[in-house]
């Protein structure tokens, strides 16, 4: 079942209000490292929010991303991923992962020594994303924590001084991104995993999804990003039950 927090699932959900602030830890790649410390003013009152990424990771710890750009991103770099998602979590009620802006590539991987490109959006790549994202997303519960699975924006990836990842093109085709969502969408149960829709701003204003003001790359968010998605997605986060400790 595809389930997405809102208020018409919170009445059927939770009859109480959750106590607050309500501590949640942020895990996945890069982007969520950028939302979890460009944290607005005033959010301390309803969310105690500790950061759990890794950078240059999602749920990979083999092969390579294959670009139309000459760049690559070896993801040897990520093994431990799942140990690092479960040590974070730390007595945090939610989980929220965000990832996406490593998983809308083709991927490298080695074969009997042989390197072999797996498409994205094939059957084989969806079925290695699902079983890894998975196997994060047990690791997170096993911890105690509920799961929100947060959309993947679309994304404007643009070259500026500094960074260390040139505007991969992959990251800019919203189709990419909605295939992704889909398979997070799959993995919603509505029961210990949520998915959480992000703004629409993203996919439909190009006046703030191109700003560098919201996010400073096209795709990493600065305090103004962060903000706009955290007053998209808070009724969401706390209407997610969990179990009072």
């Amino acid at each position: 079942m595809v389930t997405t927090v809102n208020e018409s699932t919170t009445t059927s959900t939770s009859t109480t209000l959750p106590e607050l602030p309500r501590s949640v830890v942020i895990v996945g790649d890069s982007t969520a490292h950028s939302l979890a410390i460009n944290l607005p003013d005033g959010i301390a009152d309803t969310f105690t929010i500790n950061d759990g990424s890794l950078d240059g990771c999602s749920v990979w710890d083999e092969g390579r991303v294959v670009s139309e750009r000459s760049f690559s991103n070896n993801f040897a770099y990520c093994n431990g991923w799942v140990d690092k998602w479960s040590a974070e979590v730390d007595g945090a009620e939610v989980a929220l992962v965000v990832i996406g802006a490593w998983d809308v590539f083709d991927l490298a991987v080695d074969v009997d020594g042989v390197e072999t490109v797996i498409a994205f959006a094939s059957a084989e790549w969806d079925s290695m994303f699902l079983e890894r994202l998975s196997t994060g997303i047990d690791a997170l519960m096993l911890q105690g924590a509920e799961v929100a699975l947060l959309e993947v924006a679309c994304m404007r990836p643009q070259d500026v001084d500094g960074a260390g990842v040139p505007a991969l093109p992959e990251r800019a085709m919203d189709d990419r991104v909605e295939h992704v969502n889909g398979l997070l969408q799959q993995v919603a149960d509505g029961e210990n995993v949520w998915f959480v829709a992000g703004p629409s701003a993203w996919c439909d204003d190009e006046a703030i999804a191109s700003s560098l003001a919201y996010r400073w790359d096209g795709v990493h968010v600065y305090t103004p990003g962060a903000n706009l998605i955290y007053e998209t997605i808070a009724r969401d986060l706390l209407s997610i039950p969990v179990v009072q400790g």
